[in-house]
């Protein structure tokens, strides 16, 4: 892919969001994905992140890069959005324990079996914590742990402890799934 030119500083705010969303948007629905099972309130989210953005753009004075700007945007409406449903939805949280096995209720026998790993694991990501589900998705999006502090707002200290102790609660649950 070739990598398009940064608009200038004073561009119009219009022409920072085309820019945005040429170099993010696959990310970004990507991102809304993790978010939301269900494909009719993913687009929904992914339409609210998308407009959040294109506002966002008349306030954005480089304060930090385009790709943090892009992702802190959609991890607040992203937010937003977890804390509506969570008044229908229980989730569990790292420190209760371990999560239930996850059956994959989209699996099909033709599916290959790294597909079904990944749904696996977003099922897992979905079922975690909200701050947990956020700080997974941000890191499979590849951030380092600075940038999703930054996001976030937590220390990269505390960021890298909760990846760390998450990863290690997601094998185990995908090493508990996949045993006959």
């Amino acid at each position: 892919m070739t990598a398009l030119p940064s608009p200038r500083t004073d561009a119009d705010p219009h022409q920072r969001y085309r820019h945005a969303t040429a170099l993010y948007g696959a990310d970004i629905a990507r991102f809304a994905i993790g978010y939301e099972r269900d494909a009719a309130r993913r687009q929904e989210l992914l339409q609210e992140i998308h407009v959040a953005l294109w506002q966002s753009f008349a306030g954005y004075k480089e304060q930090c890069s385009l790709r943090t700007w892009v992702y802190r945007i959609a991890h607040n409406v992203s937010v937003t959005h977890i804390q509506r449903s969570l008044k229908t939805v229980e989730r569990i949280h790292l420190d209760d324990g371990e999560a239930d096995e996850v059956v994959d209720e989209q699996s099909a026998i033709d599916i290959t079996e790294r597909r079904l790993d990944l749904q696996r694991l977003l099922a897992l990501i979905h079922r975690l914590a909200p701050l947990d589900r956020q700080i997974m998705l941000l890191y499979l999006e590849d951030l380092d742990a600075a940038g999703i502090g930054d996001i976030t707002g937590i220390s990269a200290r505390n960021v890298a402890t909760k990846i760390h102790r998450i990863k290690a609660l997601l094998a185990k649950q995908i090493d508990i799934g996949s045993k006959p």
